[in-house]
């Protein structure tokens, strides 16, 4: 069994019901929607595939709402592109939507008021680099630095920019989680957070549109700017999960500190307690080959080394040829990945609050009377469980479907429905999944104040 959880995002290449049960068997555990894309109604048509998929696995998936974001991007160009050479002087105009005479459209308003002459913005994932040497009223004037082409809606990013100033939340934004709250998303995740008052922000956004009746929604911090990783500690305490979005990330700074960024991420948020992601191109190349590169399936174990909660897969599933292959081949890099010395971490009995303790004690006695499973009484223990990561699965019961999706984020946790006394479900639950036969230890993890450990026989 897999601890570190899968994500994908569905797509063109996987909006079926058919093709999301078998990536569910495959095994993936959340569902991304991807807001910089899509209508209201294809959105809420794969929320109710995904609640029909859920229904026929029995597996709790958890929805991801991916908010847009202030993301700047060009407007409409023709279809074929227009090519820009080095050297080549262009402008672009942040009030037009579409090409115009020689302005090139920027879909964000008044941006020229954040940019400097000197400083440098990178066009569809840094495939072409343009220097501003001037800018006067909306229209911006640059040197092409590295040519290509430039073609409708690609991404635009400032690396030397100060954008602190630009809300975190854009008019869209602000519609799209009223949507998905009324859709019943479980996590909402937020696009270039730059500090705790950001995700504030958003929770505050969420309840405005709640009732007073509906549960929590998960709040994702998505560290995408230099100024997120300068903030980091304040933006985790705020937020409900973390996620390494390297897409952006690696563009707004030097490539060459994005692999020690990322394990500080993944450290510090598994240091504070909350689930931390790791997202973008993975296992790239599979959107085309059934087979990931070398250095994506080496990518992918080293976050499984780190032990990040989860991993998420996006244009593999959203518009690649092998969406289910690719929820495969990431399960088998993670089940080999756990099986080996490397993932392990070594077990440090500290004397932390009394919650705390007993999650790590829960973890000494499942090791000393070799327990086949850890059930936790109730979801803060699960995820203080989680937390000291031990190698066995982490059961919590939990009548809510909302929590229980959310749970199913959490690092080797595995909710389930109690019918009936919480240790008799969770024997049964073990017998039919065949994680342990009678006989065999578990450790149950009192909750609420008692924050007791206790070994009981499976029977």
């Amino acid at each position: 069994m897999k601890r570190t959880k899968i994500g994908a995002t569905l797509g063109p290449a996987c909006r079926d019901a058919t093709t999301i049960e078998a990536m569910v068997k495959a095994g993936l555990n959340f569902a991304r929607l991807n807001f910089s894309h899509g209508t209201y109604p294809e959105h809420a048509k794969l929320i109710t595939t995904v609640r029909a998929v859920e229904k026929i696995t029995g597996e709790p998936i958890a929805i991801m709402q991916d908010l847009q974001g202030p993301k700047m991007r060009l407007g409409t160009l023709p279809e074929a592109g227009i090519t820009v050479k080095n050297g080549q002087t262009i402008f672009f105009n942040t009030k037009l939507t579409k090409l115009s005479g020689k302005d090139f459209p920027i879909t964000y308003p008044g941006l020229e008021k954040f940019l400097k002459a000197g400083e440098h913005m990178l066009i569809d994932d840094g495939r072409v680099e343009v220097k501003i040497s001037a800018i006067k009223a909306s229209q911006i004037t640059v040197s092409v630095i590295q040519g290509g082409t430039l073609s409708s809606h690609k991404g635009l990013n400032f690396p030397n920019s100060k954008l602190s100033a630009i809300p975190a939340l854009s008019k869209k934004d602000i519609a799209d989680v009223a949507f998905g709250v009324k859709q019943g998303v479980d996590i909402i995740s937020l696009s270039f957070v730059k500090h705790a008052k950001d995700i504030v922000e958003l929770k505050k956004l969420i309840a405005k549109n709640q009732t007073k009746k509906s549960e929590p929604i998960f709040v994702v911090a998505k560290i995408e700017r230099p100024e997120a990783v300068r903030n980091l500690k304040e933006i985790i305490q705020a937020a409900d999960g973390i996620m390494v979005a390297r897409g952006d990330l690696g563009l707004e700074m030097p490539g060459a500190k994005l692999a020690v960024t990322q394990k500080n991420i993944i450290a510090a948020a598994r240091a504070a307690g909350k689930p931390v992601i790791v997202a973008t191109q993975m296992l790239d190349s599979m959107q085309h080959s059934r087979r990931p590169t070398r250095a994506e399936a080496t990518d992918v174990a080293n976050a499984v080394i780190d032990h990040a909660d989860g991993l998420l897969l996006t244009n593999e599933t959203a518009v690649g040829e092998f969406p289910t292959e690719t929820v495969t081949m990431m399960r088998d890099i993670i089940v080999t990945t756990e099986k080996s010395a490397y993932d392990d971490v070594p077990l440090m009995l500290t004397h932390g609050k009394s919650r705390e303790a007993a999650a790590e004690l829960s973890r000494f006695l499942a090791e000393e009377v070799k327990a086949k499973v850890i059930l936790a009484e109730d979801a803060a223990s699960a995820r203080i469980v989680s937390h000291v990561r031990p190698e066995l699965p982490i059961l919590v019961a939990s009548a809510s479907p909302k929590l229980s999706r959310q749970l199913n984020m959490f690092w080797g946790v595995r909710p389930f429905k109690p019918s009936q006394s919480l240790v008799k479900a969770a024997n049964d639950y073990v017998i039919k999944n065949k994680l342990a036969k009678k006989g065999d230890n578990m450790i149950v993890v009192e909750g609420n104040s008692k924050n007791a450990v206790e070994v009981r026989e499976i029977k």
